[in-house]
């Protein structure tokens, strides 16, 4: 969930996108609604979207007593948890606390990682919580088109571990214990529209499920 308020680098994650999920299950249908927008949002550092997906965000009164106030706020918080991902990720390790954009970030949602809809239930009215499962190709990326010096990243274990990889300039192996699969529990409000924000399922937290990480050591020739 978002925080009480006010509170206030590099190569990408390569794979390819793919979400699954029932077109007839109603819950699957909600997911499908819900974490593609966050996703794409997320992605595209595009904090008007966010501001209107996150849940609490629009009705907080602490952020402002005006709904530009209150954008403005949010839009600080978010660019707050950007940084998280990039400090940690040049640290090597990302400390997730809940809050979805750095895990989108660490785990390249929507612009790389393949994950499925593995399970939905309803917990109140207008409440639900998603798991989806997420599956890194890493062992299937194709390197012969980075230049020597490029740098990309890989999730590790235990979950919020990062690996970054420099592409070398003289040939050699590269053997790391990287993330293969790893599940992801969502909880979901439905909000009810505020300001010019419309009725729409909101992101409330994400977090990796627990004894769900599963890695696998691979090794690169460059």
């Amino acid at each position: 969930m978002l925080p009480t308020w006010p509170a206030v680098r590099c190569s990408a994650f390569l794979c390819l996108a793919l979400v699954t999920a029932s077109g007839c299950d109603p819950g699957f249908r909600v997911a499908e609604e819900a974490l593609l927008p966050y996703l794409t949002a997320v992605q595209a550092e595009d904090f008007d979207r966010l501001y209107c997906l996150s849940a609490g965000a629009a009705e907080s009164e602490e952020l402002g007593s005006d709904e530009k106030t209150r954008r403005a706020a949010f839009e600080n918080w978010a660019r707050s948890q950007y940084d998280v991902y990039l400090e940690g990720r040049d640290l090597g390790r990302i400390e997730l606390d809940g809050h979805g954009i750095a895990l989108v970030k660490m785990f390249a949602l929507g612009k790389g990682t393949f994950y499925s809809v593995a399970e939905t239930r309803a917990t109140g009215d207008g409440a639900m919580r998603i798991r989806t499962d997420l599956r890194f190709g890493y062992g299937q990326l194709d390197l012969s088109r980075l230049s020597p010096g490029t740098t990309f990243y890989l999730c590790g274990t235990p979950v919020g571990r990062v690996h970054p990889v420099r592409v070398p300039s003289i040939p050699r192996e590269v053997s790391l214990e990287v993330l293969e699969s790893v599940s992801v529990e969502w909880t979901l409000v439905r909000g009810g529209g505020s300001g010019s924000c419309a009725p729409e399922w909101q992101v409330a937290s994400a977090v990796p499920v627990e004894g769900s990480a599963h890695a696998k050591r691979i090794t690169w020739v460059f």
